[in-house]
């Protein structure tokens, strides 16, 4: 790959220090990266294979410039600040983010508004979102001024001249802060209730309601009680629509990622006080990057670090790189400990309902943007069905074969966006189990196919295909997780009715007609008709050298010689003195000799 001499000086004499480097082609920057050491990770790109994407980068690369920071978390920073400025073509990114809405509680103010923004400038206010989409936005302030009725006018309060209540007050939209003498403690209290709710901390909101309430009608304010009750009535009506609940009482944010090509989606469900409050899902433009930790990185840090406020814990799954960096970076800017961490035992059905919720979504944005006819349907449609976090674009299945528990073999075939790759196909000979256990055979060749994918930094596949039931899906597991590939997507297909097995203990009946299934079942064949063939093909070499055992004068070396060459006893009858002849270690004597006690007539 030739990359030009310019940006390969650069690399060469990049320091050995913290920083931020971007690579710029003819019409704008190309990528723009982070790293702890400039010098090692440029240089990783010269002397290893940089993967598809960044060999694009380098190949339409003019220019490098980088920049050196006192520290990895704030090169960090600076990467996410200037992928939002310059827009890189090869960098994940969030799309249109400068588009993205907030809601702003002006809380310096005596009396604060709530309306929404696209101006993110710090000025003392409070920032909710980014929202998904202005609908979003504006479907939750309606929501939240139906209980906490702030304003969104643009008078400077308390005003000298006399303002008149606008409609808002008179259908309870706004307390009326304009009115001459309106209590600033009183207005201030639901402002407090406006941002403790947004914050999702409920509980807190629904107990000083009742007080507040109680405190009214003791001295006799019954309007002011009937109010307050109506808020509370309101608040738990709100949360009784929240039917997902999730272990534990903490404020959580659920993110998963779900790829496609050269667009992303990430999904994120807002759990707060133990309950899921609100989703929100952005696209983004992953510049061709493919790995879910880069993508879920890169985004954490995007949405994140700008003015989003995060919840105590994001659960996701699998963990960037760098995650205690990015916890080391919210913390600095919010100001408290914020945790990333992958979902318990308890939080998968959820974490799962998020990645097939994100994996629909990717969906039907590549239709609209009419990239779905870049991958074949049948991928796609597993995709679906399967509640994939990306289309499975390699598919991997093993299948075993032996009669008896004699010979056993394994195979691995591959599958490259639906078809077959026969030249990344492996076999195995079993070398760990004795006696007839499918069980324990399926785990060893899993085993040992991502143990050595892992040792050689190849890809894990898409899709993990087991031929077998929930007992050898579970023992294929169990291999994974001994390697440390536990992110992998495993499914089990029954030769019965053609059952699917997923990994959560669900099961799955596809129509016959569905191109999924019908893709399923071709991996399945070709895999159980690589083991058979391999299987028998040793069958084969047996018996040839049980056959040229009980032939005199043949040494080991000469044995080995005609079994590698002709593989069967019918191959080498057929030979002739000619052929055997050819063969390393035969001479035409010593072929003439064989060719007579092979046929004696």
């Amino acid at each position: 790959m030739k990359v030009n001499e310019k940006v390969l000086e650069k690399i060469k004499g990049a320091p050995a220090k913290p920083g931020v480097y971007m690579f710029r082609g003819k019409r704008g920057y190309l990528y723009i990266g982070k790293a702890k050491s400039l010098r090692d990770r440029l240089s990783s790109y010269l002397s290893s294979s940089p993967g598809p994407r960044i060999s694009r980068v380098l190949k339409y690369a003019v220019d490098l410039e980088y920049f050196v920071t006192s520290s990895d978390a704030e090169a960090l920073l600076l990467e996410a600040n200037f992928i939002k400025r310059y827009q890189p073509r090869y960098n994940v990114r969030l799309k249109d983010d400068k588009k993205y809405p907030y809601l702003k509680i002006t809380v310096g103010e005596t009396y604060p508004r709530i309306y929404p923004t696209r101006d993110l400038r710090d000025d003392g206010s409070v920032l909710f979102g980014p929202y998904a989409s202005a609908g979003a936005m504006r479907k939750t302030l309606r929501t939240v001024r139906k209980l906490f009725p702030l304003r969104t006018c643009k008078y400077k309060l308390p005003s000298k001249r006399k303002i008149s209540p606008c409609i808002d007050y008179y259908i309870g939209k706004c307390l009326g802060p304009c009115l001459p003498g309106f209590p600033v403690d009183e207005y201030r209290k639901a402002v407090e209730g406006l941002v403790e709710f947004l914050s999702g901390k409920t509980e807190r909101v629904i107990k000083r309601l009742e007080e507040e309430m109680k405190e009214a009608a003791r001295k006799l304010e019954f309007e002011k009680a009937a109010f307050i009750r109506d808020q509370l009535i309101a608040v738990r009506e709100m949360l009784r629509d929240q039917s997902v609940v999730m272990p534990g009482r903490g404020n959580k944010d659920v993110v998963a990622i779900a790829v496609g090509g050269r667009i992303a989606l990430a999904l994120i469900l807002q759990v707060r006080g133990g309950k899921v409050v609100g989703k929100e899902h952005f696209v983004l433009n992953s510049g061709g990057e493919e790995d879910e930790k880069e993508i879920a990185r890169a985004f954490i840090n995007l949405y994140y670090t700008s003015s989003a406020l995060p919840a105590e814990e994001i659960v996701l799954r699998p963990l960037p790189e760098e995650a205690a960096l990015l916890e080391a970076l919210l913390a600095e800017r919010t100001g408290k400990k914020v945790i990333l961490r992958e979902p318990t035992r308890d939080e998968l059905s959820l974490y799962e309902m998020a990645r097939g919720n994100a994996a629909r979504l990717l969906e039907e944005e590549m239709a609209l943007r009419g990239t779905a006819h870049l991958y074949p349907p049948s991928l796609l449609d597993l995709q679906r069905v399967l509640e994939l976090p990306r289309v499975p674009l390699r598919i991997e299945a093993v299948d075993i074969s032996q009669l008896f528990g004699k010979n056993p073999v394994g195979s691995v075939v591959v599958f490259l966006r639906g078809r077959p790759a026969k030249s990344e196909y492996r076999r195995f000979r079993i070398k760990e189990v004795k006696g007839i256990d499918d069980f324990s055979m399926i785990e060893e060749v899993v085993r040992r196919r991502l143990r050595r994918l892992k040792e050689e930094g190849k890809s894990y596949p898409d899709l993990f295909l087991i031929d077998g039931g929930a007992g050898q899906l579970g023992r294929a597991l169990r291999a994974a997780s001994e390697v440390g590939a536990e992110d992998i997507a495993f499914v089990a297909i029954a030769k019965r009715f053609d059952e699917l097995y997923l990994p959560d203990g669900r099961r799955v009946m596809l129509p016959r007609r569905s191109q999924a299934l019908r893709l399923l079942q071709r991996v399945r064949d070709e895999a159980h008709r690589f083991a058979v063939s391999y299987h028998r093909n040793l069958r084969r070499k047996e018996g040839l050298l049980s056959f040229l055992d009980g032939i005199p004068g043949l040494g080991e070396k000469r044995k080995m010689a005609l079994l590698n060459y002709f593989g069967s006893v019918s191959r080498l009858l057929s030979a002739s003195k000619e052929e055997i002849a050819k063969i390393e270690g035969f001479g035409p004597k010593t072929a003439e000799r064989l060719y007579s006690l092979l046929h004696p007539d």
